[in-house]
């Protein structure tokens, strides 16, 4: 396949370019979007209609606040293992989606996407809000510009040679072990303090972290810390360099251990989103078409191949993952039983919620047999299982967590998204369907849908939007003259905001209430993922199986774990079995499990 990037080029011959593509290339709009679906509107709602389309969101943001009627778990979903059972199961829990699943998301969305300035502080899409990076699903979050530009972020590989070619890792706070001693793990990002400053503020103010998302609270900074170790790990395979060794000897080059080491590191990641991750969150007729390099959807309708991720995608499908989040997870074996409250993460345990912030907490430190499941190893009633996909907000992300942002009071994670996407001017829901459908290969699929069949789902919203049980809270559209309640619920059946719809067939759909994404959900997620991995690396390219893409790289990357099925458990096994042979305690313990 040829190349999933580069910036826009001319449409392919004796095919028509949709009309935005066309005003994009005249106006020259900045790289990162893919302008052409904008329908043609490249600018946010007038002041007067923003503050009109604020209201009417924030209204359904509340909708998103109230409990959903789930069905029942569907007894199995195909292609997946069989689900977790719970003595005590919770209905909202999802058996086929462990949480660490959510967080692997969080870092995938941060290595696709690099946005400076969300779209609801903006009031004009410019290259603030450009949301591209120029290499996508090869860890660029994780290494950033590299040891020769960002060397903060890299250590020594040892002591005859003191080039950077290792990830910095830091220490957490103490921990005591089993034979009384204390030490403090090699867990959390290395941090620094700055001094003789204007706010000379207490504490290790700044993580070593390439991309700052990535220390948004302690979950997503210890799974950065798992890739981490992962890429250090391949340094250490490839044999210290000898003392008496020739300093120009390629076989221990600095550059080449960085270079090898990095493409093992990103040659696993991919592997796990392609096999592991995407297996559970997409339907599997959407998995098996994309999975065999198909064209993507998107760009047919531009009649070309356009460099960047889709706003359809990071700004609409791909929010999806904010409805998995947890409010309490069961950190590790001395978790309290009600768990650690995520809003305390985010708040105390992130170096964006907390400039004082000091090495992270010993009560925060996962143990991932909790967040993944390890057969043999995993507690079935303890491990923290993803909520069901749906139109339903945690309480960590919801207004009390995440304030009003404009004057109409909206909060929360979901009102966020809903502004961000009206302000990216989307393709809508119904446009994107009908485009589907004369799609050769996805029409089959769509149209296999009992939900997205003829004006079902617009049924289906109309019935679900005026009636819940808001527990003795005001209704969204209570008090609201009637005809505006009318007018607002219309507005929202007809053409429902992108990352809405794509939460509502989740939960709607009978065949994966809200355990996986529903079809049209799968098409804009596999869409812009499967372009990125198809778009394979050299070793990708010629060797088939992990295994023997990894043995090309250096034969020293070869391992019983990567022989088989490599899952994102597995993968920390790995690393758990390598960091447990160092001499370093702070290196072995306590277990990754």
């Amino acid at each position: 396949m040829s190349r999933h990037g580069g910036g826009p080029v001319k449409p392919r011959a004796n095919q028509k370019a949709h009309d935005a593509f066309r005003t994009v290339i005249v106006e020259g709009l900045p790289r990162g979007f893919r302008h052409y679906a904008l329908r043609g509107r490249y600018w946010p709602a007038a002041t007067a209609d923003r503050q009109a389309m604020a209201e009417r969101y924030a209204r359904l943001a509340s909708r998103m606040t109230a409990p959903l009627d789930w069905g029942a778990v569907p007894p199995r979903q195909p292609g997946l293992d069989d689900p977790i059972k719970k003595d005590a199961a919770d209905i909202r829990d999802n058996p086929y989606i462990p949480s660490g699943y959510t967080y692997f998301l969080q870092f995938i969305a941060h290595d696709m996407v690099s946005t400076r300035t969300p779209f609801w502080a903006t009031t004009t899409l410019d290259q603030d809000t450009a949301n591209d990076r120029t290499n996508r699903l090869r860890l660029d979050t994780l290494y950033g510009s590299g040891p020769n530009e960002r060397p903060v972020l890299y250590a020594p590989a040892d002591p005859n040679d003191l080039s950077r070619v290792k990830l910095q890792i830091g220490r957490s706070g103490p921990v005591g072990t089993e034979n009384g001693a204390t030490i403090c793990p090699f867990r959390d990002f290395a941090r620094l303090k700055l001094s003789d400053t204007l706010a000379d503020l207490p504490g290790l103010t700044e993580p070593l972290v390439a991309d700052r998302r990535n220390d948004d609270q302690p979950l997503i900074s210890q799974l950065t810390m798992v890739f981490c170790h992962l890429h250090n790990i391949f340094v250490d395979r490839q044999g210290a360099v000898p003392a008496d060794g020739p300093r120009l000897d390629f076989a221990h080059d600095t550059a080449k251990l960085f270079a090898n080491a990095r493409e093992a590191t990103t040659l696993v990641y991919r592997h796990v989103i392609r096999e592991d991750l995407l297996k559970r969150i997409l339907h599997p007729a959407v998995h098996a078409l994309y999975s065999t390099g198909a064209f993507p959807f998107l760009d047919t309708l531009a009649g070309t191949r356009i460099g960047g991720v889709s706003l359809e995608f990071s700004h609409g499908a791909f929010r999806f993952g904010h409805a998995m989040v947890r409010d309490s997870y069961q950190i590790n074996a001395t978790s309290p039983t009600f768990g650690q409250f995520l809003k305390d993460g985010l708040t105390r345990f992130s170096s964006n919620g907390n400039v004082r912030m000091e090495p992270m907490s010993a009560a925060w430190l996962i143990q991932w047999s909790n967040f993944f499941n390890f057969p043999g190893i995993t507690d079935p009633n303890r491990i923290n299982l993803s909520r069901r996909i749906g139109p339903s907000a945690p309480l960590s992300l919801s207004a009390h967590a995440l304030g009003p942002i404009d004057p109409s009071q909206g909060g929360g994670i979901f009102y966020r998204d809903l502004i961000s996407a009206e302000l990216a001017n989307l393709w809508p829901v119904e446009d994107l369907l009908a485009a589907m459908r004369e799609h050769e290969a996805l029409a089959p699929i769509v149209n296999s849908s009992a939900l997205l069949r003829d004006d079902n789902w617009q049924n289906e919203i109309m019935s679900w939007l005026p009636r819940s049980d808001f527990l003795g809270a005001p209704e969204p559209w209570g008090g609201q003259p009637e005809e505006v309640m009318h007018d607002e619920l219309a507005a929202i059946t007809l053409s429902p905001p992108l990352p809405f719809f794509v939460l509502f067939e989740a939960y709607k759909d009978p065949e994966s209430r809200g355990c996986r994404l529903g079809r049209f959900g799968s098409i804009l997620v596999a869409d812009t993922l499967f372009g990125e991995l198809n778009n394979r690396l050299p070793s990708e390219q010629l060797y088939g199986s992990l295994s023997e893409q990894l043995k090309s790289v250096h034969p020293a990357f070869a391992d019983q774990a990567f022989d088989g099925p490599v899952t994102m458990a597995s993968v920390i096994g790995f690393i758990d079995r390598c960091l447990r042979q160092s001499d370093d305690p702070a290196m072995k313990y306590p277990s990754l499990l």
